[in-house]
C-alpha cells in the first residue's frame, strides 16, 4: 500500500513538473517571438525614417536650387536678353517647378496597431519613435507651406489684366515676367528665404534610428 502511495505521488509530481516545464518553455518561445515580431517592426520604422529623411534631404537640395535660380534672374534682371537660352529654360523650370513633400507614418500606424508598441518595453525609444515621426511631419509641412506661399505669390503676378503680357502660348514667359514689378518681388521673396539648413533640423530623427538599432542590436 506504501509503495502504491509513493508511486502515485511519484507520478503526480512528474505530471506537474511536466506541466510547469511545458508552459515554461512555450512561454520562453512565447518571448522569442514576441521579440522578433518586435524587432521586425522597428526594422520597418527605421527603414520608413530613413526613407523620410532620403525625402526631406532631396527637397532641402530642390529648395536650395530654387533660391539660386532666384538669385540668378535677380542678378540678370536687366540683362536677360544676353542670357542664354538653355540658362534661362534651365532656372525658370526650377523657380516654377510643381513641388510637393510627403513623409510616410505607415510602420508607426501598423506598430501602433498590432499592439506590439507596448511591448517595445523601453519607454526611451518609444518617445525617441514618436519625436522623430512628428519632426517628420513639421519639416514637410514648414516645405510644402513655403512652396504654397511660393506659388500664390507667382499667381497673383499673372492674372486676367497681365496674362495676355506675361504668358507665350501655354508657358510663362520668364523675361516678361522678371520683368514685371510684381514678377521681380515675388523672385526677391524667394530668393530672400532661408536655407533649409536653418530650419530643417533631422536630428530627432536619427535620434530614434540609433535608438532603434542599440535596442534591435
Amino acid at each position: 500500500m506504501k509503495d502504491k502511495i509513493i508511486d502515485f505521488f511519484s507520478n503526480m509530481i512528474s505530471v506537474v513538473l511536466g506541466i510547469v516545464i511545458t508552459f515554461a518553455v512555450q512561454g520562453k518561445i512565447d518571448r522569442i517571438h514576441e521579440s522578433k515580431e518586435v524587432a521586425s517592426a522597428l526594422d520597418l520604422v527605421r527603414t520608413e525614417l530613413l526613407a523620410n529623411i532620403e525625402d526631406i534631404n532631396v527637397m532641402s537640395d530642390y529648395l536650395r536650387q530654387e533660391k539660386k535660380a532666384a538669385d540668378f534672374f535677380l542678378d540678370n534682371r536687366f540683362s536677360l536678353k544676353k542670357c542664354p537660352e538653355d540658362s534661362i529654360s534651365y532656372n525658370g523650370n526650377l523657380l516654377f517647378a510643381d513641388a510637393a513633400i510627403s513623409v510616410s507614418s505607415d510602420a508607426l500606424e501598423l506598430l501602433k496597431s498590432s499592439s506590439l508598441f507596448q511591448k517595445i518595453g523601453d519607454k526611451d525609444l518609444s518617445m525617441k519613435i514618436i519625436r522623430a515621426y512628428d519632426t517628420c511631419g513639421a519639416i514637410a509641412s514648414s516645405m510644402n507651406r513655403h512652396l504654397e506661399d511660393r506659388n500664390n505669390r507667382f499667381d497673383k503676378a499673372i492674372n486676367n489684366e497681365t496674362a495676355k503680357q506675361l504668358i507665350t502660348g501655354s508657358n510663362i514667359n520668364i523675361r516678361k515676367f522678371i520683368s514685371s514689378p510684381y514678377g521681380a518681388y515675388s523672385v526677391q521673396w524667394v530668393a530672400n528665404q532661408p536655407d533649409p539648413s536653418q530650419y530643417v533640423d533631422v536630428s530627432d530623427i536619427n535620434a530614434a534610428i540609433e535608438a532603434i538599432n542599440s535596442h534591435t542590436h
